[in-house]
């Protein structure tokens, strides 16, 4: 439709945060476990992220790069705008996930005073909310907002996630609308400049002619707009599923493991009730598992599904598939199956687009 791809801004961003997040986490991973590591590897990304997009030079030549090779047109003012107005927000939910994680560790909502913790807590948050809402009003324009943005934007986002867990009633509510919303959200942000706008947000797209009918007309077009992105978000899902492949569970060797784990649940709940001892009930619990109580020469099968070995040898006995002898081909397909593997399909996919972005002509 030639329209510049930096307009739809929100998912080349996202993407370039995962890719950050996944890199800063993956380099190094075996020190993970150690906090002052982890600490340090946030704070040299958040630097060489901060100092990348404060030089205009690396940017311009990346985007000179891609334009040569890939014939991407990007403005790589409008580039550094977009992503130095949230700059640190994705380091401080790092920062925020080592905390949760440290949290738990050491079990500090064990702690006497994690409740006074948590309404002192709930308290300068309900005021910082408050806060930035008037800040956010007196401001003269969204322009000298911006110039505030990067540096107290993660106050409300705290503020709401401390709020939105302060209690059990704020914890179970929720709203079916807006967790509907979610399903499709990258979509709706994509497809309102095609469907629920026009002319490159730029106007209004009308289905009824006429200005007097403009709220039946949003009414009408706002609905339609809804449904085509949950049909998108859809065929995305699947041909991520196709992609990416299905999500596979754990094979469960045990057929009597549920039945192990209702047999502890039901003798943890008569120790907790000692007067339920004398009354009559029904164990179930498998003989097997009852010879394996009383013979030590006779053990139950453990409770914890077992991943299966996948030999060569079993491989051949459950199908007729081919097998591939080189183990370079693992890394490029299934090894039970000539079916293409993730690595392939990505490889595949990014060289039609490649192709097909520089055959295209922009008039």
């Amino acid at each position: 439709m030639n329209t510049d791809y930096i307009s739809y801004y929100f998912s080349p961003l996202v993407s370039m945060w995962y890719l950050i997040v996944y890199a800063t986490m993956a380099t190094g991973s075996q020190f993970n476990e150690r906090t002052p590591v982890l600490i340090a590897k946030i704070i040299i990304s958040m630097a060489f992220v901060t100092y990348f997009m404060s030089e205009p030079w690396l940017l311009q030549a990346l985007f000179e790069f891609l334009e040569r090779v890939c014939t991407i047109r990007w403005s790589a003012r409008e580039w550094t705008f977009r992503v130095t107005l949230d700059l640190w927000i994705a380091y401080f939910g790092m920062f925020v996930a080592v905390a949760v994680a440290k949290i738990r560790e050491h079990r500090l909502t064990d702690h006497p005073h994690w409740p006074l913790a948590v309404k002192i807590a709930t308290v300068i948050s309900g005021i910082v909310m408050l806060w930035f809402f008037v800040f956010e009003l007196l401001q003269e324009s969204k322009f000298t907002y911006n110039a505030w943005h990067p540096y107290i934007s993660f106050l409300p986002v705290a503020s709401f996630v401390v709020l939105r867990n302060a209690n059990p009633i704020l914890r179970s509510a929720s709203s079916r609308a807006f967790a509907f919303i979610g399903t499709c959200s990258l979509e709706t942000f994509i497809i309102q400049f095609h469907f629920w706008m026009a002319a490159d947000t730029k106007g209004v797209l009308l289905v009824i002619p006429g200005t007097k009918w403009r709220p039946v007309n949003f009414v009408i077009t706002s609905i339609m707009f809804v449904y085509v992105s949950h049909r998108v978000a859809q065929a995305v899902g699947e041909i991520t599923a196709w992609i990416c492949g299905a999500r596979k569970s754990l094979p469960i060797t045990n057929p009597n493991a549920s039945l192990s784990v209702q047999h502890t649940s039901t003798m943890s709940r008569r120790m907790e009730n000692p007067s339920d001892m004398n009354q009559e009930s029904i164990l179930l619990i498998s003989q097997d598992e009852r010879k394996g109580a009383n013979d030590p020469d006779h053990l139950p099968e453990p409770d914890t599904p077992i991943r299966p070995t996948h030999r060569w040898v079993d491989r051949l006995a459950a199908g007729g598939h081919s097998l591939s002898s080189s183990q370079g081909l693992g890394l490029w397909y299934d090894q039970t199956r000539w079916n293409p593997g993730l690595k392939t399909k990505l490889v595949v996919g990014v060289g039609v687009m490649w192709l097909i972005n520089i055959m295209w002509s922009y008039p």
